[in-house]
């Protein structure tokens, strides 16, 4: 099928280079009254209308070359077909009848991207989008700059809903696939089968490149919602979340000792305190002998100091002396060795006496 656009391109191609060209491609009054009356469900017109369609390049999108690879072929391969100047056809979804319809022309483009389980109607298509991938609904949108076109891409399906009457339990009547920004100017623009819809302030109707507006307030048909078809791009891979090892776990074995540590301590307190009672009575029975020892030798002492010169003593006094420092020998250390001079003072002490004696 896309061979056939091929095919046609060096005809459209002087006829479809700019809007203004295009638009002189304008049917009659008469054949566009027929194009808007559709045939019947499944039934597909015998005389498509005349086309009045307008296209742009990929060199005229904004960021083009930014677009995700499977993205680039989708509006590469929808511009090829706003070239071939096929009409508005109610109920059909191949060029080589020579026109289209909205959810005929979209399906048309995602088959021949190799998608699978595209659904023929907008309705479908909606459904398809929400159960497989994600819808983004805008019901209380006015403008672009809404938080609800925040995810709005190059190459979602676009879904209006009460564009005609119908009995769907789903209400979308109308789908176009999103192409972006316009380089020069910035406004939105999109892909699709219409009749009555404006390009550049022209009134286009088959297979074109129109302006993406939204209804106005007062319009029954309303713009309900947006998403990726399902199997137009890779899907992501899943996403692994690494938590980093938590810092604050060296701390907690840290936290629970130190409760315990006071505890530790206080026994250790109270084992010292019983242990130090017993301690002064066998204590102060050794000390109160060793003073009285000490004053009694102090006092016998005195008399020999004196008695170098008047050995004149009784047995009795000598009696008590000479027993008296024995005791003290025994419980107070031995006197220093004497020197030569003491040595030589007690030997003239000591025949001193042996002269008196």
């Amino acid at each position: 099928m896309f061979a056939l656009g091929l095919a046609w391109a060096g005809h459209v191609s002087a006829a479809t280079t700019s809007p203004s060209k295009s638009a002189k491609t304008t049917a009659k009054p008469e054949a566009s009254a027929k194009s808007k009356t559709p045939a019947k469900p499944n039934e597909v017109a015998e005389t498509p209308p005349p086309a009045a369609v307008s296209t742009i390049s990929i060199d005229d999108l904004s960021g083009f070359e930014n677009y995700p690879k499977q993205v680039q072929s989708l509006v590469q391969s929808a511009l090829a077909l706003t070239r071939l100047e096929l009409s508005y056809m109610y109920g059909s979804n191949e060029p080589n009848k020579g026109g289209m319809d909205c959810s005929g022309t979209v399906y048309h483009v995602l088959q021949f991207q190799g998608l699978k389980g595209v659904p023929r109607q907008s309705d479908e298509m909606c459904h398809w989008v929400e159960k497989k991938t994600q819808l983004h609904l805008t019901p209380t949108a006015t403008a672009f700059d809404h938080p609800e076109f925040t995810n709005l891409k190059p190459g979602d399906l676009l879904f209006w809903t009460n564009t005609m009457e119908t009995k769907r339990k789903l209400p979308v009547t109308h789908v176009m696939i999103y192409l972006g920004k316009l380089k020069k100017s910035g406004k939105r623009v999109v892909f699709g089968a219409s009749d009555g819809r404006s390009f550049a302030g022209l009134r286009r109707s088959g297979v074109s490149v129109f302006d993406f507006h939204l209804p106005k307030a007062e319009s029954p048909s309303k713009f309900y919602g947006y998403g990726t078809a399902p199997g137009l791009l890779p899907a992501a891979p899943p996403v692994v979340v690494v938590a980093p090892a938590p810092p604050p776990t060296p701390p907690v074995p840290v936290v629970v000792t130190k409760p315990a540590m006071p505890n530790e301590e206080v026994r250790k307190a109270v084992a010292m305190v019983t242990e130090a009672k017993p301690e002064p009575k066998p204590e102060a029975k050794p000390v109160e002998p060793k003073v009285e020892i000490k004053k009694t030798v102090v006092a016998e002492t005195k008399p020999k100091t004196t008695s170098t010169t008047k050995p004149k003593t009784s047995s009795s006094t000598v009696k008590k002396t000479s027993s008296k420092p024995v005791s003290v020998k025994r419980r107070t250390p031995p006197p220093p060795p004497k020197n030569a001079v003491e040595k030589t003072l007690d030997r003239a002490v000591d025949s001193v006496r042996r002269f008196f004696k």
